[in-house]
């Protein structure tokens, strides 16, 4: 169940930081456009990179753990012994999976809270609550990819993080 629920995670993930490079992408053009030939700016332009940046930080930070790419002390791995070693990434994997729930329990709650004032964006009115959403969203993200990597190492495999050739992705 979670490495259906973690492919439909990375779909989910792929897609969404791909539009979202995307938007800040036309979007700063665009206003490079209106304002250097139509010496007319968008407002909202820098707002919507803004937020879109954000956006996207908070989401890759799931695929950081699913492709195992967050620092870590490698070093203590090859000095301990196996079983050892195993008990320090179980000990890691359920310490992210603690910062997981803790993004999902805070940001709902900030998020909530936010919605409750009802404060809105400075440019775009959008309210603030719902930007804020992408706090418990990649927190959740995180928590599955921690349950599947705790999940191989509870089982006794190592965990295989898949790789990716940036050359060829």
């Amino acid at each position: 169940m979670i490495v259906g629920l973690n492919r439909i995670v990375d779909w989910i993930e792929n897609i969404f930081v791909t539009m979202l490079i995307l938007t800040a992408t036309v979007v700063a053009i665009v206003q490079v456009i209106a304002r250097y030939v139509f010496n007319n700016s968008l407002y909202w332009s820098e707002e919507l990179i803004l937020y879109s940046l954000i956006t996207m930080s908070f989401l890759t930070m799931g695929m950081g753990v699913r492709y195992a790419s967050h620092i870590s002390v490698e070093a203590i791995y090859a000095v301990a012994g196996p079983r050892t070693a195993r008990a320090l990434q179980i000990g890691a994997g359920c310490l992210g999976l603690i910062f997981a729930s803790m993004l999902i329990y805070y940001g709902t709650t900030l998020s909530l809270n936010t919605m409750r004032m009802g404060q809105l964006s400075p440019a775009m009115r959008v309210p603030v609550g719902y930007v804020y959403l992408i706090i418990p969203v990649s927190g959740a993200f995180m928590a599955l990819r921690y349950l599947l990597i705790l999940q191989s190492y509870l089982i006794g495999r190592d965990y295989d993080a898949p790789q990716v050739d940036i050359k060829t992705s």
